[in-house]
C-alpha cells in the first residue's frame, strides 16, 4: 500500500507548486489507485485498496490532499451513510482441469532432465515443491521473488537465476529438456532455455501469465500448493539422478568460487 499527498483540494489541478495528479501518474503500476476526497470516504476506499492489493498480488495506492489529511469529521452522503465497509479478505481455491494435469504429468514423466523455476507464487508450497523436485530429480531454480521458497543451502536448489545466477542454475537451464515454471514470470527471457529446447509446464493463479515468457505446452491455472498436490500422484519417480547431481556439483563449485574470491588478497 502506497499513500501519497496532494496539494490542498481547492487548488489541485491549477498548476500550483508540486501539483502532480499522483492517482493518475501511478495508475499504470498500481492494481488500484484512488484519490480520497474526504474523511467519510477514507474507510471504504482504504478497505477496497487493501483487498485489491491482496487479490491481485499488486500495489495499491491512495492519495490525499493536505487538508483532507487533517479532517477528523466529514458528513457522508445519504447513500454513503448507508454503506458499510468490510475489514476482511477472502479467497477461493482455483484448480486446473484434469486434462491439463494429465498433459503436464505426461510431459514431466517423459522428460529426462526436468528443471523447476520457482517464483513468488511458490512461497506457500515448500513441502509440495520439495516432493515434486525429489520425485523428478529436478533442481529448483529460484527467481528473485521466490528466493525464500527454499534456503540457498538446500540440496535441491541451485540458487538464483539471472545476472547473479549460479553455475548450477546456468547448467540446469542449458541442459534441461523440460521446465516447470511455478508461480513465476521472471522477466529476463535470455536466461530461459533456448526456443524449442525444452517442453514447458507452467503453474500460475493468473491465466493471463500462462505462456507469457515461454511458449507453454501445458498450463495449470490455480494455487501452486493445491496444483502440486494434485500433480504429485500423477508423477513417476525418476531413478536417474544424474541431471540433479550435475546441477548440485555446479552449485557447489559456484559457492567454492565465491569463497575463494572472498579469501583472496584483492578482497581484503
Amino acid at each position: 500500500m502506497a499513500i501519497t499527498g496532494l496539494p490542498y483540494h481547492d487548488i489541485a489541478d491549477t498548476f500550483t507548486q508540486q501539483d502532480v495528479p499522483l492517482d493518475r501518474v501511478l495508475a499504470d503500476v498500481a492494481a488500484y489507485t484512488a484519490r480520497i476526497t474526504g474523511a467519510a470516504q477514507a474507510e471504504t476506499v482504504t478497505s477496497l485498496a487493501c483487498r485489491t492489493a491482496l487479490a491481485r498480488r499488486g500495489v495499491a495506492h491512495l492519495s490525499l490532499a493536505v487538508d483532507v489529511q487533517e479532517e477528523t469529521e466529514d458528513a457522508p452522503s445519504p447513500r454513503g451513510a448507508a454503506q458499510t465497509s468490510a475489514a476482511n479478505w477472502v479467497e477461493g481455491l482455483r484448480l486446473p482441469e484434469p486434462a491439463a494435469l494429465a498433459q503436464a504429468a505426461e510431459i514431466l514423466n517423459g522428460a529426462q532432465r526436468v528443471a523447476i523455476l520457482a517464483g513468488r507464487g511458490a512461497l506457500g508450497a515448500r513441502a509440495e515443491l520439495e516432493q515434486v523436485a525429489e520425485t523428478l530429480g529436478a533442481p529448483v531454480i529460484k527467481a528473485l521473488l521466490g528466493k525464500a521458497v527454499l534456503p540457498d543451502e538446500h540440496p535441491l536448489t541451485t540458487g538464483g537465476i539471472g545476472l547473479y545466477g549460479t553455475f548450477g542454475t546456468h547448467a540446469a537451464v542449458r541442459d534441461c529438456d523440460a521446465l516447470l515454471i511455478l508461480g513465476s514470470t521472471f522477466p529476463y527471457v535470455e536466461y530461459y532455455p533456448k526456443p524449442g529446447q525444452a517442453r514447458i509446464v507452467q503453474v500460475d493463479r493468473d491465466p493471463q501469465r500462462i505462456g507469457l515468457r515461454q511458449a507453454t505446452e501445458a498450463g495449470l491455472v490455480g494455487d501452486a500448493r493445491a496444483v502440486l498436490a494434485q500433480l504429485l500422484p500423477l508423477l513417476r519417480r525418476k531413478p536417474d539422478r544424474g541431471f540433479l547431481a550435475m546441477a548440485q556439483a555446479e552449485t557447489r563449485r559456484w559457492h567454492e568460487t565465491l569463497r575463494a574470491a572472498e579469501e583472496s588478497p584483492a578482497c581484503r
